[in-house]
This record gives structure tokens, C-alpha cells and sequence, in this order.
């Protein structure tokens, strides 16, 4: 299939490798500058997988790159749409990107006979485009595909998803839409625009629900010296639940949680619904970081001139994604108390923001430091000397706000004297026991 993929970020690049792999002829648009760097190589994400899928793409021929999205679409069967959709300050989704994309195609006058709309866009949007098209007398279908990917396991959740949802209006479409992903083993839920619209938005909130329930009952241990994971183990025992999203810590981030959560909100108000359930889910969110200030407030007193080595400052492993991740809230409240903050991670190098030195080790990181805070769970984290990272600190605390180490590296950090370690979720222990 000849197929246009206009936008080359995480959903959009994911897509182009990995239907070129499939055999699919796939011409990815975006502008000027990212295009000149997909020619020279320059992926600009990281993803496990990505760079070899698309060497595999180059050198097939099955790929190519182009900036004018009329021009790349001459001949395409179809064009997909993985352009952003930010939120807005006002919390309505920005469609701008969708619009320019299709004002263009207006003003030539012809389109590809179908339109794929990867995007998380609002209720009721694919429905709002193609009226837009049609009363401008291009005949094209529109149809809602949403994308259920995870950073860091992008290549892995396209290939072998638990399902494909198609939103679509007539047979043409799911056909279409079948030969696209005929190559992949996964069900396909075909349904009204509307109703796959809507099944993005609640997948994303009912998991980062589930997030914040954690941490909920996260709190709830810390106030009667209950253990969380043990909680959670014998809540995510039940097939009824499942184990998934139950991990208490820092809180959600990255891209979509928190914006797809505030759009659901602004289209609840748009039709007279509150959803408080959303919005307790955000608000407990919302307290994760400040609750780990107030932790080493109650171990430091005076937070002025401190020092925080922070390790992890993506928002979750296997991804150099920064978008909201609960790094840039910490720093946020760092600089607000007059912490410096010594950061490491093993993919994010640079962060442009003031306040922060990037490291290039968690050793180096841990340096003067007055506590270090666990903020990703990197699985190299597991396997650092834990007793040379206690000793190269002014005071040995540990804040690890993922539950992410073992007992045997907890103990390998409490040789030191005086060293203290906090969990999320659990009673502090220190060197002189609990």
C-alpha cells in the first residue's frame, strides 16, 4: 500500500518503520529541518529498536522523506495524520497542525481517497473534518485509527498490539484499513468515529487512575506503616484488576496522560459533565512531588543551598522523553527552595533548563550531595555500588520514589553511617534499623 504519514515524532516515526517493514511504500512528511536530519540519520528520539528499523526502511527503498505533503501524496492511497495536538492554556486540544495539513489539500484541490487520523483528537473531530473537506468538494473519507504505544516498547506495541481500533464509516474503510494492518496478529475492533475517538481517551485516563489509586494507597501505608507493594501484590492478584499500573511512586508524565486527562475534562464540560473521578485522579498527581519535598524538609530543615542528586530524568525507561515528566516538576520546586540539583540519566544528556548540571555518571552525580532521589526506574540503577554512592555524599539519604531498589543494594547504601533510606509507601529505614 502507498501511504503518506505526515509527522515524524514518536507516533508518526514508529508507523513509518514499521509499516516499511511490512512492505508498505511509505513516504513520511514533516519539515524542513527534521527532514534534513532523518536524510543525514538523525532520528531525534530514542526507542529501542527504531534505529534499526530504519536503516531497514533506507535501505529497502520502502521509506522516504518529504516536506511538501501535496507533492508526497500524488499517488498515495491513503494519508495518515500523527501530527501533535497539544493542549491548549485555555484546556481545549489544539487542532491546529490537522487543519494546516488539510487547508493545503483544500487549496490544491485533490486528496488521497482516505485519511487516517493517528492523532488523539476530541470527539467528534474526524466527524468536523470531513464536512470541512467535503464542503470544499474533495470526496475523501476520514478514519479514526488511534495509536496505543508505549515509550519504550513503541516497535514492540505496533508490531504485536492488543488491538486495532478502526472508527470508520463505511466497508471502503475497513477494508482499506484490514489490507494496512494485514500483516499483524491483533483483533480489530471496528466501530463509529466517535466511539474510537472516545476509546483512546479512556484507555489513557483509566491507566493513569489506576497510577494515582496507587499512590493514593501509597499514602495511606506511609500513615499506618503498611507495605504498598505488598498491597498492591494482592490487589493485582485478582484477574478481575491485573497487576498493571499499580506501582505507587513519583506520579505519571510524558506526554499523554496529563494532557489527554485535561481534554476529557474540557469535552466533559462541554456537554455538562463533571468527571470527578478525573479530576481527584489529577489533583493526587499533582501532590506526588511536594510530598517528597516534604520529606526532605523533615530530614533537612533549612532547604537553601542543599544539594539533590536526582537519577532519572526521563519520564519513564527506555525513552529520551523530557514532555512532562516529573523531573521538570521537581526542579521546578528545587529552585523554588534553593536546591541545586546534580542530574543524571543514561540516554537524556542535556536539559535546557537553568538550575541543573547533567552529570555523565550517577557516581559523579552523588558527589556533595545531600540526598539522591530515584525519579525513573532505570534498570542500571539497580546495579550501581550503592556504598561508593553513600560515601561520596555529605549526608547518605536516599529517596527512592520508585520503589526501584532490592534489599541487597538498600543494605549495600546503609553501611554508611548515618545513611537513610525512604521508600514510597513503606517506613524509612536507617543504619540503625527501622
Amino acid at each position: 500500500m502507498r501511504i503518506t504519514i505526515v509527522g515524524t515524532g514518536y507516533v508518526g516515526l514508529v508507523a513509518a518503520v514499521c509499516l516499511a517493514k511490512q512492505g508498505h511504500q511509505v513516504t513520511a512528511v514533516d519539515r524542513e529541518p527534521v527532514i534534513r536530519g532523518l536524510r543525514a540519520g538523525v532520528l531525534g528520539i530514542w526507542e529501542p529498536g527504531l534505529e534499526e528499523l530504519f536503516a531497514d526502511g533506507r535501505a529497502s527503498g520502502n521509506l522516504r522523506w518529504e516536506t511538501d505533503v501535496v507533492r508526497a501524496s500524488l499517488d498515495a492511497e491513503a494519508l495518515m495524520l500523527a501530527v501533535g495536538t497539544p493542549t491548549r492554556p485555555d484546556g481545549h486540544t489544539d487542532l491546529s497542525q490537522l487543519h494546516e495539513v488539510l487547508a493545503k489539500f483544500m487549496h490544491h484541490g485533490d486528496c488521497p481517497p482516505l485519511i487516517i487520523v493517528k492523532s488523539t483528537v476530541p470527539v467528534g473531530t474526524c466527524d468536523e473534518l470531513e464536512v470541512s473537506l467535503r464542503e470544499t468538494g474533495l470526496r475523501t473519507e476520514i478514519v479514526s485509527n488511534p495509536e496505543f504505544l508505549r515509550q519504550g516498547s513503541a516497535i514492540q506495541d505496533f508490531m504485536y498490539p492488543d488491538r486495532i481500533v478502526v472508527g470508520c464509516q463505511s466497508p471502503y474503510a475497513e477494508a482499506e484499513l484490514r489490507h494496512l494492518y494485514a500483516r499483524i496478529d491483533a483483533p480489530v475492533q471496528v466501530c463509529d468515529r466517535r466511539s474510537a475517538e472516545l476509546i483512546k481517551y479512556a484507555a489513557n485516563t483509566f491507566l493513569a487512575t489506576k497510577i494515582s489509586f496507587a499512590n493514593m494507597m501509597s499514602d495511606l501505608c506511609e500513615g499506618y506503616g503498611a507495605d504498598i507493594r505488598q498491597v498492591m501484590a494482592g490487589v493485582g492478584s485478582d484477574r478481575r484488576i491485573g497487576p498493571h499500573f499499580l506501582q505507587a511512586g513519583v506520579g505519571y508524565g510524558g506526554s499523554c496522560f496529563s494532557k489527554d486527562l485535561q481534554s476529557l475534562l474540557t469535552s466533559g464540560k462541554l456537554v455538562g459533565l463533571s468527571l470527578p473521578m478525573l479530576e481527584a485522579t489529577a489533583h493526587i498527581n499533582e501532590q506526588r512531588i511536594p510530598r517528597f519535598i516534604a520529606k526532605l524538609i523533615s530530614c533537612w530543615g533549612n532547604l537553601q543551598g542543599k544539594r539533590l542528586a536526582v537519577l532519572g530524568i526521563s519520564f519513564k525507561p527506555n525513552t529520551n522523553d523530557v514532555r512532562d515528566a516529573p523531573f521538570l516538576t521537581l526542579l521546578k520546586q528545587c529552585q523554588l527552595h534553593g536546591i541545586a540539583v546534580q542530574a543524571y540519566d543514561p540516554v537524556v544528556q542535556h536539559v535546557p533548563y537553568d538550575g541543573v548540571h547533567v552529570a555523565d555518571s550517577a557516581y559523579t552525580a552523588s558527589v556533595g550531595a545531600d540526598a539522591i532521589m530515584i525519579l525513573t526506574e532505570w534498570p542500571q540503577f539497580v546495579s550501581l555500588d550503592w556504598a561508593r554512592m553513600a560515601q561520596g555524599m555529605r549526608q547518605p539519604i536516599m529517596l527512592d520514589g520508585r520503589n526501584l531498589l532490592p534489599n541487597k543494594a538498600v543494605e549495600r547504601f546503609l553501611e554508611h553511617d548515618a545513611a537513610v533510606y525512604i521508600p514510597v509507601g513503606r517506613s524509612v529505614v536507617s543504619c540503625w534499623g527501622d
